[in-house]
């Protein structure tokens, strides 16, 4: 079976029990595992690779609910840090009326990921995911990306990259915009939202932002556009892939679910095309918004293949 190595933060989401109330008026939350690696990494193993999740929480009552649902969810815990006198990251998230999020951060645990702890485990992988909220800013994880990175692109490995912009932790976007230009240029895949394309390449156009950004040097380019389902490009060729609408109920991880479709697919059935695969990721990131939370809403293929059926 092939393996995804998929790094960087994995945390608490408290999801606000109240659809609408700002996080100021909710009183009661739900507590859901999260991050955005940790569900790419399940949304792979869900669809069939091996994935194994690395990154740092805390030697906590929450860092082992992570550890256990993880487990639960078939991702490879092996490379999962608890750490001592860190406590892990928590996210304070409420969804708005129209099934988007507001974000609050608590930082800690998964800023520390040390290159020498991992460095010798890294032969066994496949394909590198870099999709971490928390990679760019700094820290020791920021090291330790760049190094990883070095590490794929030195070994010949695929690379994956999501930019995963979160307004509420970006302090410095000029550096964020840097540093996902350097991951892009060096990835086979990068997904973006459409409001990253336009951020990153400061074009407000989707199609014309879209080209700058393939022209960085990644081999596709996938933008997802929510409703409208996702735009695929490489090289001048561009192709909007459609989707089915859904009763959306929550938007968390609808993304992380998508890449990492794409990223099982990839490794999987590579006969396919990106058109074919990304057609599936659609369907995988739109199911995934249909429940509360990320991670567990992610489907399986059994769901999938059912949902294919009934809409033949």
């Amino acid at each position: 079976m092939k393996k995804v190595l998929c790094a960087g933060e994995a945390l608490i989401d408290f999801v606000s029990d109240h659809p609408g109330m700002s996080l100021k008026d909710t009183s009661s939350f739900t507590r859901k595992a999260g991050g955005a690696p940790a569900n790419v990494a399940a949304a792979i193993a869900k669809l069939g690779a091996e994935a194994y999740f690395c990154g740092s929480v805390g030697q906590d009552f929450f860092g082992d609910f992570l550890e256990e649902t993880f487990k639960n969810n078939h991702i490879n815990t092996d490379m999962m840090y608890k750490l001592k006198n860190r406590n892990t990251t928590l996210a304070f998230v409420s969804l708005k009326e129209d099934g988007d999020r507001d974000f609050r951060f608590m930082r800690d645990a998964d800023a520390v990921l040390s290159y020498q702890k991992i460095e010798k485990y890294l032969n066994q992988f496949d394909l590198f995911h870099f999709g971490s909220a928390t990679a760019f800013l700094d820290g020791e994880l920021k090291d330790t990306y760049f190094k990883i990175m070095e590490y794929a692109k030195k070994h010949d490995k695929i690379i994956t990259f999501d930019a995963n912009y979160r307004d509420a932790l970006i302090t410095d976007e000029k550096e964020y915009i840097r540093c996902c230009k350097e991951f892009i240029k060096n990835s086979y895949i990068v997904k973006l939202s459409d409001e990253e394309v336009k951020l990153i390449s400061s074009i407000d156009d989707i199609k014309e932002a879209s080209k700058s950004i393939a022209s960085l040097g990644c081999n596709y380019l996938l933008v997802t556009l929510g409703k409208e389902g996702s735009l695929l490009v490489s090289g001048n060729k561009q192709v909007i892939i459609p989707v089915e609408e859904v009763k959306m109920v929550d938007a968390t991880g609808a993304g992380d679910a998508f890449i990492g479709a794409i990223i099982a697919q990839v490794l999987n059935t590579p006969e396919k095309t990106m058109e074919e695969i990304a057609r599936i990721a659609n369907i995988v990131g739109a199911m995934t918004t249909t429940k509360v939370g990320a991670l567990e809403s992610i489907p399986t293929w059994n769901e999938i293949e059912k949902c294919l059926e009934a809409g033949e």
